[in-house]
Parts: structure tokens; sequence; C-alpha cells
């Protein structure tokens, strides 16, 4: 067994990364910046990523900071996978993941509804990064405009009850969602599907 420190730190600054280890070399423990010090090579060979999203923002106080979000707001999804309408995200494949979210989405900050899913934002011309979209209505995995996707042996853990649904689907088709476990407080429906077609839970 080999163990390599990839960061050990509170934030990003400089040299220094948030905590992530790389356990042989097909395990990633990671808190943000792990797969940054890897090559491409390295990165095709991990096969078990663990993740655990903050709950403030990790690198608050250092000389470099990363976006600032608009605030007050929910925190963002763990996963978000997003194309534009006619520019599909096409085969992306995760597996072997466990993501912990803290959850504590409070409502009154900028409800995104089910029911309003076209109001989310396309920004095309926008830097692509996590808060781009402000508000999204998912804790978990957000995906939108894409197909063939296919997540397998994935875990979410949802640490505070949230009013956000866990896993949201807008305009996805035929993608494959094999072995998924969805634990949070509460007892809600996990998936929700809008505009989409062709897509297997099993």
């Amino acid at each position: 067994m080999k163990l390599r420190i990839l960061g050990c730190s509170g934030g990003i600054s400089g040299s220094l990364r948030t905590t992530s280890m790389l356990l042989d070399e097909d395990v990633l423990i990671d808190a943000g910046t792990g797969v940054g010090d890897l090559s491409f090579n390295e990165m095709v060979k991990i096969d078990h990523v663990f993740v655990e999203i903050a709950v403030g923002k990790p690198d608050s106080g250092y000389a470099y900071e990363g976006p600032i979000e608009d605030l007050p707001r929910n925190i963002s999804p763990a996963i978000i996978i997003a194309g534009l309408p006619g520019a599909m995200i096409k085969n992306i494949s995760l597996e072997n993941m466990e993501v912990k979210h803290p959850g504590g989405g409070n409502p009154s900050y900028a409800k995104i509804l089910l029911e309003a899913l076209d109001s989310v934002p396309e920004k095309p011309a926008a830097y692509p990064e996590f808060s781009m979209f402000n508000e999204l209505p998912a804790w978990g995995i957000y995906i939108r405009h894409a197909q063939d996707v296919e997540l397998s042996n994935v875990t979410l853990l949802c640490g505070k009850k949230d009013y956000r649904t866990a896993v949201v689907l807008d305009d996805v088709q035929h993608s494959h969602f094999i072995s998924m476990d969805i634990r949070e407080p509460g007892n809600k429906k996990s998936f929700y599907q809008y505009h989409s077609l062709g897509n297997i839970f099993k």
C-alpha cells in the first residue's frame, strides 16, 4: 500500500492544496483539489473517489481564493453536468464514488421549484464553474442537456435534511443509473426527471 499526500492545508494558496490523498494508484480521497496535481495518465487510473463538500468556503481568508458566490445561498450540488441546447454532453461515466454533502438547504434563500426548471439560466458565454447557475434544485447531482451518461456504484450522503431533491435530470437521454445509494434525512423521492427519456434506473 502506498499513500501519496497531494495536499494537507486548510485552503489553496501558491503551492498549498486542500487535504487530498492518493492511495496506491486508484483511490482518490479528495477535498477539492486532488486531480489538479495529477497527470492525465495518473487520473485515468483512478477508479475510487471519496469527496466531502465543505459547509463554508474552504479557502476563506487565504491570499488567493476561488470565486465568491452570491450570498446568502444554498450549497451547490456535489456534481453538475450541464451541456447546452443543441450541444449535449455525451458519454460521461462516473463510478465507484462516495460524496458527502452537508445538506441543510434553506428554501427561503432562492428556491427553484421542480416545476420551474426552465427558469435555470443557460449562460452559454459564462465561464463554466460550479456556481454559475446560482440556485439549483438538487443537492446531490444536477444533469442537464446530456445523453449516454452512466453513473455506477455512486453513494450520495446528505448530512442534514434538505428541501432539494437528491438527483435532478433535465433533458437527459438514454442514460444509466446503476447501484445508486442515496442516504438523506427524511423520506422523499430521490430522482426527478424533466423532458428526459430512455433513462434506466436499477
